[in-house]
């Protein structure tokens, strides 16, 4: 699967939104990908984790996959099981019960590829990156389907961690608009 099919294909699964939504960044957009939902399409999930582990393994030598939740657990858990790779996840937040653990699953002393579905401002990604390090991992890769653009690339970048995507926001307009989709304008593009 190409860049275009992806695009086309998650736009025509109601994955990319048009319209008008406010991010959890508290920004305002003109659309919204919802990538949590590609569990209802395990053929097409295969088809990403496929795409990010090539992408992945062209630059970067990795010992363990890790996912945010929650949009990055099921790349990792599919990236893990298709490739046979350790695998671990971070929370959101610190659980408040049992170990009181930030992240599940061996990190440390192994070099981690983070995935995650989409980046925004890149406040996840990079509280992904402190808590890899906080327990002992080796980062300098993370993954994206969709970079959105909008200073993700940049934060990690000053935390010595590339962000590698498999489609830019740039991208998807360009599909979408070659395709005859009307796309409202709002101050942010």
């Amino acid at each position: 699967m190409d860049k275009e099919e992806l695009i086309l294909k998650l736009y025509e699964l109601g994955l990319i939104k048009i319209g008008r939504f406010k991010l959890s960044s508290g920004l305002e957009s003109n659309y919204y990908i919802d990538l949590r939902e590609l569990v209802s399409y395990p053929r097409l999930m295969k088809s990403i984790a496929l795409m990010i582990y090539d992408l992945a393994k062209t630059r970067y030598r990795f010992d363990v996959v890790a996912g945010i939740a929650t949009g990055g657990i099921p790349l990792a858990s599919f990236i893990s099981c298709i490739h046979e790779i350790p695998m671990a996840y971070i929370r959101r937040e610190r659980k408040m019960h049992g170990m009181q653990k930030l992240i599940e699953g061996n990190v440390a002393s192994k070099k981690v590829l983070l995935v995650d579905d989409v980046a925004t401002t890149g406040g996840s990604l990079e509280d992904a990156v402190k808590t890899i390090r906080e327990f002992k991992g080796e980062i300098s890769f993370a993954i994206v389907v969709v970079d959105r653009e909008q200073g993700a690339l940049e934060r990690l970048g000053k935390l010595g961690v590339e962000l590698l995507s498999l489609v830019k926001a740039r991208e998807i307009f360009s599909v979408l608009e070659r395709y005859g989709v009307k796309i409202p304008r709002l101050n942010e593009h």
